[in-house]
């Protein structure tokens, strides 16, 4: 008998996947507020905006979800929850903050973004790039 979808039908009865939609730029902005506030930044409400557009333009190059699937596998232990997040705008806060604090300000302006935003790709960004300079590595 084949298992539907490759997987095997005993795991399939304990698996549940549940869908989400992206989010909104409204949403990315209230997350991304909540990361500063829980690692202690403070940020501007114009870099919010635009790390808001950057998590929109990184989600829309990678055919990605902004936002989280979550897969709950049921087992005699109980229900465990794994959540993917496409991260590339919240990973930049923290060296905006950096870059912040070596320019003498401790809250974060749409220049320090602007500066880690050249100097860190989303993963798609970064093949893309690898790609277009494929003839340029040794093989």
């Amino acid at each position: 008998m084949a298992s539907p979808h490759g997987i095997p039908v005993d795991l399939l009865d304990r698996l549940v996947i549940i869908r989400t939609q992206t989010y909104g730029p409204e949403e990315m902005i209230k997350i991304l507020a909540t990361r500063a506030q829980v690692e202690e930044l403070v940020i501007e409400e114009e870099s919010l905006a635009y790390l808001g557009e950057i998590g929109q333009k990184s989600s829309l190059r990678s055919g990605m979800i902004v936002g989280f699937v979550t897969l709950e596998f049921f087992s005699s232990e109980g229900c465990s929850q794994y959540y993917i997040f496409l991260r590339h705008a919240v990973q930049l806060l923290s060296p905006a903050s950096i870059v912040a604090k070596m320019n003498g300000r401790d809250n974060i302006c749409k220049a320090d973004l602007e500066e880690v935003d050249t100097l860190y790709l989303d993963a798609n960004s970064s093949a893309k790039v690898h790609q277009e300079q494929l003839e340029k590595y040794i093989s």
